[in-house]
């Protein structure tokens, strides 16, 4: 086959850091769009169904004289959230209660909304130059000097919330639907049942806001004037979006890399706002539900006796839509019991639980050896006997631990499971097949050579999310540290390591097993590389960053960014070599993320909007794994959402990525867009916008997704 061609980066002689003096300064006028506005401007655009122009009047309605016009408004809308975003625009009151009904739903950022209305020492005001008073945190909310708690998130922020909260904070489909009719559409004069209507489809979050509202809430004034043709639940909606859900943020401010002496080549990957790592094996698992009725009892075995002395038992878990056949939260049902003590009869075979246990799970996990062996030797279960449940896990990951401890009955498990023609070698969700799990026994090195010698080394040889790669055990591989994030003390080893990047993707497709220093393939390297002179130039701080200072070094100097068209086409053909060539797209590398991962951390969303997507899309129709996940507990849509990735987010929502996942520190996306936006640097509104477009999206009649997902919503089949 033809190899791709990789470009060859050339660091013009002339290129120099941007001097403190070619920096612009602005005099005269105050500028158009302060900070402040331009936070309220991605609110409104992201949370409503206002029309731009609207938008504008309202932002501006205090100084009408000097609102812009429409076209330096698309113009700004497109620098805070790239080209294109009218997808991130709600469309329908539906699609519009259902994102604030869950705005209202998250703990940090009613806090913050909760902060800025008891605010009333000093006026609201638009002016981003007022220097305001640094909480103990060190955070700020928008336009206000209300101090504010740092810690907000779900996992260290108070209570949690209880189940009947939890379904009373969902927004009953049927009446938001039913909100959305013909007449309700994104404008115009509202007839006279309108206000009935949208006090239905805003109604839980006026209510779950209601501490917010202030006296001036019912008030004629410059909304009503703004708004004179929506009705009054609207007006309130849209009021306390502006003044109530401000953007909370850091003091941190934009530091250059030049001037610190350093420059941060893949910061997300040592993000201070991401998620610990699992000490340990990762939990909750499908395979652990099996155990839910002995969490509670005295007589556990020992290994629900440590989940529940390390607080990480099913207990902490809420099961009340959980459905099993065998067993209730308190005990088994009289179908488990006989399946325990006399094996499953034909019936049992299609029966599931919630997570897509089978019997052969739920017999592997709880059930006598002996009796498992005697099944498995039947014919009985040979339809489910590669039966995975939500979490990638075969019987193979649930059979208990102490079972293959027992050198006798492990042979004779083995022996069964060869001459069934069990896959031995599924991964679940964390990459890991039967032999990690053996090596977490730490059985005996000559049963292990022997043991491994009847098996295929390049299918069981896989890294898994830990860095561990079953081998014999004088060669056992664990890659106990992560490369974490990388930086560049001199730009000389910068650009040496981008050309090992691209000389890595070039000789991976005459060698798809070749990996790189961190443990990644050719798909990794090329996620992480940069195709472009004058991309490198823009990531190592060599230019402004803007568009204006790419002006050409010479004639032959290519301007063309990584996230133009032409280079993005180029990144997907190279995607399609590796693949083509037998590259792996679903290796681990040693900070535990597959290819799928890296991309959705790295492509560019800045100028092509089509092109970025197809290279997700044929990441996932080569059979990337959507649904995997790093050491972390994140899966790819995590990742997308943390990097204020809107494009790749959208793409693997489009591929059925799991909206409810949680990541180690029990945080769902819209947990994680919270964490991220109340880190957002005051000086950059993009950041904040792109986080909060990732919120808003996600949280839509096309996203789906809620502020706490149950058991049941985030590992039910």
């Amino acid at each position: 086959m033809d190899q791709a061609t990789l470009p060859k980066l050339t660091i013009p002689a002339s290129s120099a850091s941007p001097s403190a003096a070619s920096a612009n300064t602005q005099t005269g006028r105050p500028p158009l769009w302060t900070k402040s506005a331009q936070r309220k401007m991605t609110r409104l655009y992201v949370y409503t169904t206002l029309p731009l122009d609207t938008i504008v009047k309202l932002v501006h309605c205090q100084t009408p004289e000097l609102a812009p016009g429409i076209d330096s408004a698309n113009k700004k809308l497109n620098a805070l959230l790239d080209k294109e975003p009218r997808w991130l625009h709600p469309r329908t009151r539906a699609d519009m209660g259902r994102r604030i009904a869950q705005l209202s739903n998250s703990p940090s950022r009613l806090a913050s909304a909760s902060a800025a209305a008891s605010d009333i020492a000093s006026p609201q005001t638009d002016n981003d130059h007022v220097r305001l008073s640094p909480s103990p945190a060190g955070i700020k909310l928008e336009a206000s000097a209300s101090p504010m708690p740092w810690d907000l998130s779900p996992i260290n922020h108070g209570q949690s919330i209880s189940p009947a909260q939890h379904q009373h904070q969902r927004t009953p489909s049927a009446q938001i639907f039913a909100a959305a009719s013909p007449m309700r559409a994104s404008g115009g004069a509202h007839a006279p049942d309108t206000d009935a209507l949208d006090e239905v489809a805003f109604g839980s979050f006026l209510r779950r806001t209601t501490c917010l509202s202030s006296s001036t809430d019912c008030t004629t004034g410059s909304f009503h004037r703004v708004l004179s043709d929506y009705t009054e639940p609207y007006i309130r909606t849209v009021k306390r979006l502006v003044k109530r859900f401000t953007a909370p943020m850091s003091n941190r401010f934009s530091i250059s890399p030049v001037s610190a002496g350093i420059t941060p080549r893949h910061p997300w990957l040592d993000d201070h706002q991401g998620p610990r790592t699992f000490d340990g094996e990762p939990h909750p698992l499908p395979g652990d539900f099996l155990w839910m009725d002995m969490c509670q009892q005295e007589n556990a075995l020992d290994f629900a006796l440590e989940s529940h002395q390390q607080m990480q038992c099913n207990c902490l878990f809420t099961f009340e839509t959980y459905s099993s056949p065998w067993m209730t939260i308190l005990d088994l049902t009289r179908v488990g019991q006989r399946i325990l003590t006399s094996g499953p009869i034909r019936a049992d075979i299609s029966q599931r639980d919630s997570a897509g246990n089978t019997v052969l799970h739920f017999l592997a996990a709880r059930g006598p050896f002996e009796l498992l062996i005697q099944v498995l030797r039947s014919d009985m279960c040979q339809p489910i006997l590669d039966a995975r449940n939500s979490g990638g896990q075969t019987f193979l990951h649930t059979i208990r631990r102490a079972e293959l401890q027992n050198l006798g009955r492990l042979l004779r498990l083995l022996e069964v499971v060869f001459e069934k023609g069990a896959d031995i070698y599924a991964q679940d969700v964390y990459g890991r097949n039967f032999f990690h799990i053996l090596h977490f026994e730490h059985i005996d090195n000559d049963v292990m050579d022997l043991i491994m010698q009847g098996y295929e080394a390049s299918r069981y040889r896989k890294r898994d999310a830990f860095g561990i790669v079953p081998q014999s055990p004088g060669e056992m591989e664990f890659d106990d540290h992560r490369t974490g994030r990388t930086y560049a003390h001199n730009n000389d080893l910068a650009f040496a390591e981008e050309g090992r990047l691209l000389q890595h993707v070039s000789k991976a497709q005459e060698n798809p097993w070749l990996e790189n220093g961190g443990g990644g393939n050719g798909l990794h390297s090329l996620a992480m590389a940069t195709l472009s002179n004058a991309s490198v130039l823009r990531k190592y701080h060599l230019v402004e960053d803007s568009h204006e200072a790419l002006t050409p070094f010479s004639h032959n100097f290519d301007n063309s960014l990584d996230s133009s068209e032409p280079r993005l086409r180029f990144r997907l053909q190279l995607v399609t070599a590796l693949l083509d060539a037998g590259v792996d797209v679903n290796q681990y590398d040693k900070n535990g993320n597959t290819p799928l991962m890296v991309f959705a951390a790295e492509l560019p969303e800045e100028n092509d909007y089509k092109t970025g997507p197809k290279i997700i899309d044929e990441l996932i129709r080569r059979g990337a794994n959507v649904r995997a996940r790093n050491r972390a507990g994140e899966t790819a849509l995590h990742i997308a959402v943390r990097c204020g990735r809107k494009l790749a987010m959208k793409a693997l929502v489009k591929h059925e990525a799991n909206v409810h996942a949680k990541d180690a520190d029990d945080r769902s996306v819209l947990d994680v867009a919270d964490a991220k936006m109340m880190n957002a640097r005051h000086d950059d509104p993009s950041e904040y916008a792109h986080y909060e477009a990732c919120r808003a999206w996600l949280s839509s009649i096309r996203g789906l997704a809620v502020q706490r997902p149950t058991v049941t919503e985030e590992w039910g089949l």
